[in-house]
């Protein structure tokens, strides 16, 4: 009898649960007049810089590349060169100049190329510097492994002379290119069950760096750091704008002054896009423009499913086998 109980309790409050979820509702909503654009294909895969569709295309920030490579995984569009990574260890570049494989021991995750070198975070969280004329490894650094990880993992990212690590532990780490060492690691993020760094951008001299759990930027020599549940991030002109987990969108300057925010009960931001507008794209088949002085906003019925992989880069939302341009 007591066990018929505990069943029957365990049932109510797991139907409870299920009936108490809540969704988004805006109270007023406007048909959304541009169209769709067809992919040809759906993404299968993402990272924080792009995308690979099902027929082996990529997306990336200059638009659609075509790739006649079949099982690579998209990485970056970095010095004018295409890289991709497959599940064996190889890392693929291609560019008008080259057009090469090269094999490594563990499957590369991200990666980024600066003239005759690659820096590449490989599955296990090593990060690697290498030369592809002498075909020499300059520098090679074993980190903290992290089991999970967000699917928007972040590449590393050349100045003029150091290079940039993401890493899957929280971290940047800051190598030297004249004297390939270590000369500065930046703990964003150690704590978290999930903290690799999911953006990471240069923008007139300020770093501006996320995790799921952190926004970090350092500007005039200051660091600034905000404990957000970040779900989207994006940077347009002198801002930055954060969606967060419980439905708001924030808008900072990059010492992470808050400016202005809008909250939209229950939303879930699947991506950020910025036309002459900040575009956000909610899971419940919603598009809410937003003024770029945040004084107003517009919600737009827009068909999408919550399921599907999507990604935002710049003007352009990507998802499942279609995008749209925003204005």
């Amino acid at each position: 009898m007591n066990k018929l109980i505990y069943i029957s309790v365990f049932f109510l409050i797991i139907f409870t649960g299920c009936s108490t979820k809540q969704y988004y509702e805006p109270e007023d909503t406007s048909s959304f007049k541009e169209d769709t654009i067809d992919l040809d294909a759906s993404i299968i895969d993402l990272n924080s810089d792009g995308a690979t569709l099902e027929n082996d295309q990529f997306i990336s920030k200059t638009g659609i590349i075509r790739n006649t490579k079949e099982n690579y995984k998209f990485l970056n569009f970095s010095d004018g060169t295409i890289l991709a990574s497959d599940s064996n260890g190889s890392i693929y570049l291609n560019n008008q100049m080259t057009d090469s494989i090269i094999h490594f021991d563990k499957n590369i995750i991200a990666a980024a190329k600066s003239k005759n070198l690659l820096a590449f975070i490989s599955i296990d969280n090593s990060i690697t510097l290498y030369n592809l004329d002498t075909k020499q490894v300059l520098f090679k650094n074993y980190l903290k492994s992290s089991i999970i990880n967000n699917i928007k993992i972040a590449n590393p990212i050349f100045l003029s002379s150091v290079v940039l690590y993401p890493t899957l532990d929280g971290k940047i780490v800051i190598v030297n290119l004249e004297k390939n060492t270590v000369i500065k690691t930046i703990n964003i993020d150690p704590k978290s069950d999930i903290n690799n760094v999911i953006f990471i951008k240069e923008v007139n001299d300020t770093l501006i760096a996320a995790t799921t759990k952190k926004l970090f930027t350092f500007v005039n020599s200051k660091v600034n750091l905000k404990d957000l549940d970040v779900q989207n991030i994006i940077v347009n002109k002198n801002n930055i704008y954060v969606a967060t987990l419980d439905g708001e969108i924030i808008k900072y300057d990059f010492s992470l002054n808050k400016l202005a925010s809008k909250k939209f009960k229950f939303a879930k931001i699947n991506a950020l896009a910025f036309g002459t507008s900040l575009y956000a794209l909610e899971s419940q088949d919603f598009l809410i423009r937003i003024s770029e002085d945040f004084k107003d906003a517009k919600v737009f019925d827009f068909s999408f499913d919550e399921e599907e992989k999507v990604i935002a880069i710049d003007n352009k939302i990507y998802f499942d086998d279609e995008y749209i341009i925003l204005k």
